[in-house]
């Protein structure tokens, strides 16, 4: 079964998020884990007792969550009438975390394939060094994660821009972005966006290609060598002359300065594209 999980505050965003969900579950023959996660408080115990300096304190962070919890439980079971799909079995989950992490760990647990979750695109200073929750979902999550920027009342994927720089470190991903096409039929348009001569280019991205072959039956798999001096924007335009319906990158799960300076792509797609991003975080290293 095709697992996929499904972060939700109950925004409009986490709702267009659930949609694609459902689309993708019925493609898969697969299930919905619709999952909200509350930030578990600075003293919080949820014991029935209490704990720490101060029994008072903790007691009322403890109720606090408690009663946070019982209502969210309401309405994660209303926007599960809300959106019910008979064909698709949607099961609902709470977790007390940091987003992220909590994520991650229900993901791990259940053993769940995919992410999908919205994303406004706007990020604060703050966030520019720190990420918005998609982007620290996307950097620790160990399986993919899809962004929604928008309501896709009709979510069918004809064409998939795979922008890739080429690393060596990329067989999974490879092997989870052609799984994904083969679900909807897809087209996938290989892309490398760089300054150097287009044929030789072309010759590593052939290489590449038959060294991440998979066992996917893609339909075609074109080669598009890119130049252009600003990598998202010139991906973000092909993507646009093919009017492809997602954008898959693989995120290569660098931290601190490194990722400032150059491990950013997969993070500016999401925040920029307006079409779904599917991104596969790998190890570096």
């Amino acid at each position: 079964m095709y697992k996929i999980v499904v972060p939700t505050d109950f925004s409009k965003l986490s709702e267009y998020a659930l949609d694609v969900a459902l689309v993708i579950a019925r493609k898969t023959n697969g299930a919905v884990f619709l999952l909200n996660v509350i930030g578990a408080m600075k003293n919080y115990s949820f014991g029935a007792m209490g704990g720490g300096d101060s029994d008072e304190y903790v007691s009322e962070e403890d109720r606090y969550v408690l009663e946070l919890h019982r209502s969210n439980e309401k309405r994660l079971k209303q926007l599960i009438t809300k959106h019910r799909h008979n064909d698709v079995p949607v099961y609902s989950f709470i977790e007390i975390d940091e987003l992220g992490k909590g994520v991650n760990q229900f993901a791990d647990r259940l053993h769940c394939d995919l992410v999908v979750m919205g994303t406004s695109g706007e990020n604060t200073l703050t966030e520019y060094f720190e990420g918005n929750h998609t982007e620290r979902v996307i950097r620790i999550t160990h399986i993919p994660v899809l962004t929604i920027r928008e309501a896709l009342p009709s979510f069918d994927i004809k064409n998939i821009v795979f922008a890739t720089d080429l690393k060596t470190v990329a067989k999974e991903g490879v092997d989870q972005i052609e799984k994904f096409a083969t679900f909807f039929g897809a087209t996938v348009h290989m892309v490398h966006v760089s300054n150097n001569d287009t044929d030789r280019v072309r010759k590593r991205m052939e290489a590449f290609a038959e060294e991440h072959e998979t066992p996917h039956q893609v339909p075609e798999l074109t080669i598009n060598p890119l130049k252009g001096a600003k990598v998202e924007e010139t991906i973000l335009g092909f993507a646009n002359q093919k009017n492809a319906e997602m954008i898959a990158t693989i995120n290569h799960g660098r931290k601190g300065l490194m990722h400032l300076l150059v491990g950013g792509m997969s993070e500016q797609l999401v925040r920029d594209s307006k079409v779904p991003v599917f991104t596969v975080h790998m190890d570096p290293y």
